[in-house]
């Protein structure tokens, strides 16, 4: 596969200034209204797209052919960054390698999409240096979740552009489901209507279980990701905005208990009761037993999701799951939180013949 640096094609991409934000407690949303919103062009078979990494570290280059597999198996030509695997220890230039090979993915006009290869931890270290202005100009496709839900808010916050959470190519588990949900995320013309899970094997023992926390439907912008980033963004200009939303949310290894806290947290800044529905993703690894609480995970969901009074069902395949859904993010959302539903109603790229 080509392999192409992008740490020169951004050489003349000024980093964004540091953001020094000093907000008051009361105030619970971001300042600035959503800027207008931009759709990405559509992926088409051959186009080259940019294999990055804003998190963990990969060193492993098995991970790397992993992720090429995948991009190649979706018809695309991946191109690696130089740096993917050799990232310095020392942080200061670790973060400046990371924005390089960011601003030069999407700076680059060889380039059609973005995917992160993989999450874990650091974002948070480069988000001061984002030069949202080199996205804006460049709309492109942008995959990723886990610790990449810290980009997908900043991007929407300060770009308006529609982005994937969805599976990233270096994980170790990427099975049809995954890889046909990606597909028809990124090459769809149509929306993606009603999502759902994969097939049962035990339908008496399901694996992943929907089921109905309070009833009712609501439509709205899809707006979401990992919880724990989520809480994250509180209290940055890149804080999630659930006014009229649907709002998802899915962890992974997180005890019921700071789960319990951090939707409190979120119940307490008013983002809750905002939102037009709530849809709780499979929580992986997220039930077992605790000395510091007595609650599992679902009578978490139950006391305090349910006093939002908006539409709530648990158990869809959004998260830390090999078999995950690719949804795109900020576009129109339908839930029927009793027939445990969520309908996609818009696509999240532009089909446009360029």
């Amino acid at each position: 596969m080509q392999r192409r640096s992008f740490l020169e094609l951004a050489g003349v991409v000024a980093a964004g200034a540091a953001r020094a934000v000093a907000r008051p407690m009361q105030a619970r949303l971001p300042a600035s209204p959503l800027p207008g919103r931009i759709k990405p062009p559509m992926l088409r078979p051959g186009d080259r797209v940019a294999l990055i990494n804003p998190s963990t570290a990969i060193h492993d280059p098995q991970m790397v052919l992993r992720a090429q597999a995948v991009i190649a198996a979706l018809g695309l030509t991946p191109v690696v960054s130089e740096g993917l695997t050799d990232r310095p220890r020392d942080l200061t230039a670790s973060v400046d390698q990371r924005l390089r090979e960011l601003h030069g993915a999407f700076a680059d006009p060889s380039i059609r999409g973005v995917f992160c290869a993989r999450g874990g931890y650091g974002v948070s270290e480069i988000m001061n240096g984002v030069d949202f202005g080199v996205i804006r100009a460049n709309p492109k496709v942008f995959v990723g979740f886990s610790d990449i839900t810290l980009l997908h808010l900043a991007i929407r916050r300060e770009t308006g552009l529609v982005t994937f959470h969805g599976r990233m190519p270096a994980m170790r588990e990427f099975p049809a489901f995954s890889l046909e949900a990606l597909r028809r995320a990124l090459f769809g013309r149509e929306p993606l209507g009603q999502l759902v899970n994969p097939p049962e094997t035990a339908p008496l023992r399901p694996a992943y279980p929907l089921r109905t926390i309070a009833g009712g439907m609501a439509t709205g912008p899809l707006v979401g990701g990992n919880l724990s980033m989520i809480m994250a963004a509180m209290g940055t200009p890149w804080e999630i905005d659930t006014r009229g939303a649907i709002f998802f949310f899915e962890d992974v290894d997180e005890s019921p208990y700071r789960i319990a806290r951090m939707l409190l947290t979120l119940q307490h800044a008013g983002k809750l009761r905002e939102a037009a529905g709530i849809v709780v993703g499979h929580c992986a690894r997220c039930d077992g037993p605790s000395e510091v609480t007595p609650y599992s995970l679902n009578e978490v969901f139950d006391q305090i999701l349910r006093p939002a009074k908006v539409p709530v069902f648990s158990g869809l395949l959004l998260g830390h799951t090999s078999e995950q859904i690719t949804v795109p993010l900020g576009v129109r959302a339908r839930i029927d939180a009793d027939a445990c539903t969520l309908s996609l109603l818009e696509a999240g790229i532009d089909g446009a013949a360029p």
